[in-house]
């Protein structure tokens, strides 16, 4: 009787497990954090020679629902910006534009921009959709995998669009904060860099893996529980049991 007890016992745990499971790794809607919309509203940082008119973003941090975007020019071969008046059209471009390392000699691979997202809660996914370009360097993260996908509109160059998610070999991961490094693509040209039009980032309120060290307490002498399992008084009358014995109170 005692092991059928505890059969339920356990069958009951792991149905509970796992709802909470269900529950706590439920994905959140996904946030549309959109590049050109933000920033088309900014002032002016600086005028080129050409009097195109630019927002430098790495003064501009994004911080919208709960998830922040930070972009730092680090070791780029140029800072990351947003071309917020074309002199020709008068327009705003419909990207922001990040770079890859410095270039040296014909070497591919060079890290530049960073692109950093902070969420409140885990980040499971971000999908960032790309623009039209001609020049497209590559994109890595530091935790997580990347997977590219999509095309120009010209369809000339493919896998522009990357997608981030929170596995790594072959596990999920629990992370709050992502960082894209820009590098330069095997192509290497003296303006290597990616177009980005807007990102959608998907988190959970948590990620738990499994439910470990499962301890239970050591039954108390005198203490009696019916056969559900329950805690039962000493006027419970019927089948009960008691320091692992089984007996009827009458």
């Amino acid at each position: 009787m005692i092991k059928n007890l505890r059969s339920i016992f356990m069958v009951a745990l792991m149905a509970v497990s796992g709802s909470l499971f269900a529950q706590n790794t439920t994905e959140t809607k996904g946030e549309e954090i959109n590049f050109v919309t933000i920033y088309s509203s900014f002032v002016k940082d600086a005028t080129d020679k050409n009097n195109n008119e630019f927002v430098y973003l790495e003064k501009h941090a994004i911080d919208q629902n709960g998830i922040s975007v930070v972009f730092d020019k680090a070791k780029g071969s140029g800072a990351p910006t947003f071309k917020i008046k074309d002199a020709k059209t008068g327009k705003a471009d419909n990207f922001v534009k990040l770079f890859g390392g410095a270039l040296s000699g014909d070497k591919a691979g060079t890290d530049g921009n960073t692109m950093t997202f902070k969420a409140d809660k885990y980040i499971t996914k971000i999908s960032i959709a790309a623009s039209n370009a001609s020049q497209y360097g590559t994109i890595k993260a530091n935790c997580g995998t990347v997977t590219m996908s999509g095309a120009t509109e010209d369809g000339k160059r493919g896998n522009i669009d990357p997608t981030w998610t929170n596995v790594e070999n072959g596990k999920a991961i629990d992370v709050k904060e992502v960082v894209f490094t820009i590098c330069r693509a095997a192509e290497a040209t003296k303006y290597e860099h990616v177009r980005y039009a807007k990102a959608t980032v998907f988190t959970s309120e948590a990620l738990p893996t499994g439910i470990t060290n499962i301890t239970a307490d050591k039954a108390q002498n005198g203490v009696r529980y019916n056969l559900a399992g329950q805690r039962v008084s000493k006027d419970f009358k019927g089948v009960v049991i008691e320091n692992g014995k089984k007996m009827i109170v009458k």
